[in-house]
């Protein structure tokens, strides 16, 4: 409801009503005075005017022309009268006096044998026909001619007067309002006054008598509800001093247990901590050994080895790699109890995370006969916003002890939509089994920490418990919840939901109409696999049926033959158990299917059943689909054997951005390193982008004030003003431009991110950057502001030739600088990759040098800067043995640990010398193949 003032109310009730009467009145007599005037003049003039006609014509029956002459000249003395003006017919004669006649407004001929009024632009005509003897025709007429102007003149003074008058009747109204307006608000406003004193807490404040008498009684009112309230603040104050003496006698003995429960709390917290640091550093250490012993089991089993040997090299294999498997879930477990487990913010495309983690579990499914089967809901989006490696951890895990508690049946993974928001969503992903299910006790214990459902389940089973402790610990992180529903013997269904973003910068494309009008048979003695073969047909807009035994293939290909409606396409869903289908069987099958119906033959089988069936026979021409089917592998196995084109991105659009090309954004990039600052410039004018290269903050900042970016890529440890710093300045000088800045940072990000996000920054990227990470940002941030989205590179296609990868483990490494590294660092790019090898190498001698200055003068603030710059710039160049001992010599700064720094910066030294050596011995334009 609207409230109102009264000033408001009374204007709208008492001034506005009166101003209107007051103006219909004054407009009401105004028009009737000026009509009755104009009656008067038109009766005035009618009358004289016959009064004329008769006179003239008692004159024309005397024949007296003198005396007619001199009646009409004597009517001028009448006022207002003009001229006279006598007309004959007979004779043609006009008798006038007086001025000429004025012209007519309206000259068109007048039939005068009627009395008429005519007018002119000053002056009234009013003719008359003069009567005839004893009822002669009239012999002529006469005409008088009245002046307007004194009627005129009588018109304006009636609405002068009538204005007047009106205006005096407002102002009485206004004044007359007002004065009621202040008897109104006068008394109101000291009885706000008064009572907003005494919410202040002015209890003493009182009303004095008022002239109305209902606003008097109002003010007896308030005056005894001030003297109640007076009261019962006093009782109140003597309430809250007893209370305040016991509530500080009663503090007093909680603040002694709070120091007890505090000190006990910190003891626990601190055993916590040594916990979960010796266990992290523990299985560190331990994997360690455990990856060298797997290796060289690994190589072992390479050789020429008796059985006996070969199995024993295995047993340790086996056991090292499920000793791994629970070092792992160890350190898993720590991260997430210490709070040090943070997740990835990354595209994570669901239908292939999901998919990939089925096909990693599917041979030991298959050994066990059991089928895998993934559903996605048809409403779900597929680019997804998360961390798909913890994600597919979860869903591995969940798949893994279905398969492990299973003996038989299908394991079912189906993810569905819960909720969806314009950037964010809901999942729910549930795993379904038909295993050894779950008593109500079991589920209670089942997601503690090192505890299984059974005590006798680590024997049978194995494993450490810690599987589903963790798997909670990552949903809780993602802002989900994961559960159980089981029922002993009667299988298990694990889910989990997960809220994660939508990747805006890839929009689900609609589905391939590739299968629309064919029609496709659907064998499957098994719901699940059929309906997840129906699910991914009906997205290509194929027709489907489904039956359950191979024996009905044919009676259902005929009956579809005799409709006019036949099938193109059948599809055997092939159990892993299945034994009795022998391969001879199959290719029959399919060579009749193929000349009688011109049916494709699909097989859906295991990778085992598939090289029995192939083996089998001699030529083998059925299509074979791999257990658990996948989405891409169906698609273009259809695709391959209908000869239906497909369509990929990047195909339409697989040429790079021409020159004359608008860009899609504008970029600054600010970054102390020109190495850095080169390539990150490269990549971005690669993804048809406008670049514009800063060297320090306050360049930056100067830009700014030029110019407005779309998006900002700011290097964090810069000298002078950092990027922190330049962010906090950005935000403040520009409060309304809220341009996206994305921090550049040689360490880790979740050991900075929150700190960079509470400077305003928006997002982070670790160095080195790839094409493909700067696409992704670009793409995230740029459409906000309206800009179209970029191309980023096509996966497959490199725009230069890759030379030769050499796969050499770290300790490996014959050479100091790795080419194929500096060339996956400049995205394939030969030139810019010599480019920036040489930029380095260039400056390498001279940044030795200073560290080695700044050391010797422990001047260890100045060292961070310049190790930090040198780290940074080793993260875009292959000089993996020099970003290795940079990047420890940088983390021992940071952590102020200067007693250690003597030895790294040794190993610098020599590394340094290396790298000048090779650069010295070689033709660095010769190794990338590229002119000089």
């Amino acid at each position: 409801m609207r409230l109102t003032d009264i000033k408001t109310q009374i204007w709208r009730l008492v001034l506005f009503p009166a101003l209107g009467v007051t103006l219909i009145l004054a407009f009401t007599l105004t028009y009737l005075y000026l009509a009755q005037l104009n009656k008067f003049v038109s009766q005035r003039g009618g009358a004289l005017s016959e009064k004329l006609a008769e006179i003239s014509a008692e004159t024309l029956s005397r024949n007296d022309p003198d005396l007619l002459r001199s009646v009409i000249e004597a009517s001028l003395e009448e006022p207002y009268i003009r001229a006279v003006e006598l007309y004959l017919k007979d004779s043609g004669t006009t008798i006038h006096s007086g001025p000429r006649m004025l012209p007519l407004v309206n000259p068109a001929p007048a039939d005068l044998s009627q009395p008429q009024q005519r007018e002119t632009p000053k002056s009234i005509r009013f003719a008359h026909p003069v009567p005839g003897r004893n009822g002669a025709p009239s012999p002529g007429w006469i005409e008088v001619e009245l002046l307007a102007s004194p009627f005129l003149v009588l018109r304006y003074q009636t609405i002068l007067i009538t204005l007047v008058l009106t205006l005096v009747c407002l102002a009485l109204c206004a004044w007359f309002s007002t004065r009621l307006y202040k008897r109104l608000t006068r008394p109101l406003n000291q009885i706000r006054e008064t009572i907003q004193g005494m919410a202040r807490g002015q209890m003493d404040r009182r009303l004095p008598s008022m002239e109305s008498r209902e606003l008097d009684e109002l003010a007896r009112a308030v005056n005894d509800t001030a003297e109640s309230l007076e009261q019962a603040h006093r009782d109140m104050q003597v309430n809250i001093d007893q209370s305040t003496e016991d509530l500080r006698e009663t503090l007093e003995t909680i603040e002694i247990q709070n120091i007890e429960l505090n000190m006990a709390r910190k003891e626990a917290l601190e055993a916590s901590r040594i916990k979960s640091e010796f266990l992290a550093n523990t299985s560190h250490e331990i994997r360690t050994p455990l990856n060298g012993i797997l290796g060289f089991t690994n190589l072992a089993l390479k050789t020429d080895l008796d059985e006996q040997q070969k199995e024993y090299l295995e047993t340790i294999r086996d056991s090292s790699q499920n000793l791994l498997t629970v070092i792992n879930d160890i350190l898993d477990f720590s991260k997430i109890e210490s709070g040090k487990l943070t997740l990835d913010y990354v595209p994570l495309p669901l239908r292939k995370v999901v998919e990939e983690a089925v096909h990693i579990l599917a041979p030991d499914a298959h050994e066990k006969n059991l089928q895998l089967v993934t559903l996605l809901d048809d409403n779900l989006p597929l680019h997804l916003l998360g961390d798909p490696l913890r994600f597919k951890q979860v869903l591995t895990n969940l798949v893994s002890n279905a398969i492990k508690f299973s003996q038989q049946g299908n394991i079912v993974v189906h993810a569905a939509l819960i909720n969806r928001q314009e950037t964010q969503l809901t999942l729910k992903v549930s795993v379904s089994d038909n295993g050894i299910g779950l008593t109500a006790e079991q589920k209670e214990r089942l997601f503690s920490a090192f505890n299984q459902a059974d005590t006798s389940s680590s024997r049978e089973y194995g494993g450490t418990g810690l599987g589903l402790v963790i798997c909670k610990g990552l949903v809780e992180r993602m802002g989900g919840e994961i559960g159980v529903e089981s029922q002993p013997e009667q299988g298990s269904r694990f889910w989990f939901t997960a809220r994660l973003g939508i990747d805006k910068s890839l929009p689900d494309a609609p589905a391939e109409r590739l299968l629309l009008g064919e029609r496709a048979l659907i064998c499957s003695d098994n719901p699940p696999s059929g309906h997840q073969l129906e699910q991914l047909l009906h997205l290509w807009q194929a027709d489907t049926d489904t039956i359950s035994s191979i024996h009905d293939i044919f009676p259902a290909l005929r009956k579809a033959q005799e409709r006019d409606d036949a099938f193109r396409l059948v599809f055997m869903d092939i159990a892993p158990s299945e034994r009795k289908l022998q391969a001879p069987l199959l290719e029959s099958l399919t060579q009749q299917l193929r000349r009688e119906f011109d049916c494709i033959l699909v097989a859906c089988c295991t990778p085992a059943h598939q090289r029995l069936f192939r083996q089998g026979v001699d030529s083998c021409s059925t299509t074979f689909i791999n257990k658990p089917i996948s989405y891409e592998a169906l698609l273009e196995t259809l695709a391959r054997q209908m000869d239906i084109p497909l369509k990929r991105p990047g195909d339409a659009q697989s040429k790079g951005p021409n020159a004359g090309d608008k860009p899609a954004a504008r970029i600054l990039v600010v970054d102390d390193n020109p190495a850095n600052l080169q390539l990150a410039g490269e990549l971005l004018r690669g993804l048809n982008t406008e670049v514009v290269l800063a060297t320090s903050g306050k360049e930056a900042m100067e830009w700014c004030r030029k110019q407005e970016f779309d998006l900002i890529f700011m290097d964090i440890q810069m000298p002078g003003m950092d990027g922190i710093e330049t962010t906090k300045r950005l935000r403040i000088d520009h409060p309304r431009r809220r341009t996206p800045i994305i921090a550049l940072t040689a360490h880790s990000m979740t050991e900075q991110k929150a700190e960079l996000l509470i400077a305003g920054m928006d997002d982070c990227v670790s160095k080195p950057v790839s094409e493909n990470q700067l696409a992704h940002i670009v793409n995230r941030w740029v459409p906000l502001n309206g800009r179209q989205a970029v191309e980023g590179p096509v996966h497959g296609t490199p725009t230069q030739p890759r030379l030769p990868a050499i796969e050499l483990a770290e300790d490996e490494q014959p050479s100091p600088v790795d080419i194929p590294l500096c060339l996956k660092l400049a995205n394939h790019k030969p030139t810019l990759a010599r480019d920036m090898l040489e930029m380095l190498i260039k400056n390498l001698s001279g940044e030795r040098d200073a560290i080695n200055q700044a050391f010797d003068n422990q001047d260890f603030e100045q060292l961070e800067e310049l190790v930090h710059r040198l780290y940074g710039s080793c993260c875009y160049c292959g000089v993996p043995r020099l970003k290795r001992i940079s990047g420890l010599l940088d983390k021992i700064l940071q952590a102020r640990q200067y007693d250690q720094v003597a030895s790294p910066i040794k190993a610098l030294d020599n590394e340094v010398d290396e790298i000048l050596r090779w650069a010295y011995e070689r033709d660095i334009s010769a190794l990338f193949d590229v002119d000089p």
